[in-house]
């Protein structure tokens, strides 16, 4: 009787703790190290860059390593940490969760991305998964935990923020860029047979005057075309890594706005 009175007295977030999934933060915060393996330095800037963030967007995205998981497949868990914190706008359902179970012991290590119905229009489970692949997981294997999540957060504030698009970030793909460089080859071979077959027909004749041979207004076109082509610069540019935040942090991440989660979301383990 008196453990039952003990567990009705207990906060609901305590009880939440105790059924498996983490308290939600009192103070609310969006970095939450549960399992100590960042510094406080790390925690602080990481802490910094994603409540400004919030502040400047919509969006919210929460950053959650936890020592184990408590029962729960790493998804289930990224979901109901998103749902029972409620991150994200409730009106937009604009949140994101990083969930993090770092390798120890022979153990493997576990990542989720979970995206509200809001984030995931932009943050697509096929974005999410290179986002663990390319730089969340390379990292994590390194154990350099904090620049594999510092990473990621250079490609995914963008890209929540609306910087850079999907598209635009689709055309960054090994697949596109091949195509790009074929299609510059091809440019280059036909301005080659256009410029030698005109010399050809040149050869040996002329009037002697100039002493050069003039483009025809097929070949400036082609070779208009293609200097444009090659001016633009690398296929995919260059992507903003966030930039600098100045001032402070405004009084501090202000809390989860109660915003809900469906199925989105990508995973990976090391």
């Amino acid at each position: 009787m008196l453990l039952l009175l003990s567990l009705a007295l207990l906060p609901t977030g305590e009880l939440q703790a105790n059924e498996g999934v983490p308290a939600r933060p009192n103070p609310p915060r969006l970095v939450n190290d549960i399992a100590a393996i960042l510094t406080q330095e790390q925690r602080a800037t990481l802490e910094f860059r994603l409540d400004t963030f919030a502040k400047k967007t919509s969006n919210q995205i929460a950053v959650v390593i936890v020592p184990e998981l408590y029962g729960y497949e790493v998804s289930e868990l990224a979901v109901r940490i998103g749902l029972e914190w409620g991150v994200g706008k409730k009106d937009l359902n604009s949140g994101v969760v990083m969930l993090i179970k770092p390798k120890n012991g022979n153990g493997r290590g576990e990542v989720f991305i979970a995206t509200g119905y809001g984030a995931e229009v932009v943050l697509t489970d096929a974005q999410c998964s290179k986002i663990i692949n390319k730089y969340l997981i390379p990292g994590f294997k390194k154990n350099d935990y904090y620049s594999g999540i510092s990473d990621a957060l250079d490609y995914m504030i963008p890209l929540l923020a609306g910087e850079i698009s999907v598209e635009e970030d689709e055309e960054e793909s090994p697949l596109a860029v091949l195509f790009g460089v074929f299609i510059l080859v091809i440019l280059v071979i036909l301005l080659l047979v256009i410029v030698f077959g005109n010399n050809q027909n040149n050869m040996g004749g002329g009037d002697g005057k100039g002493g050069g041979k003039r483009l025809s207004t097929a070949e400036s076109i082609l070779l208009a075309t293609l200097l444009s082509n090659s001016g633009r610069g690398s296929f995919g540019g260059s992507r903003s890594s966030g930039g600098g935040f100045g001032g402070g942090f405004g009084g501090g991440f202000g809390g989860f706005g109660g915003g809900s989660f469906g199925g989105g979301g990508a995973g990976g383990s090391w």
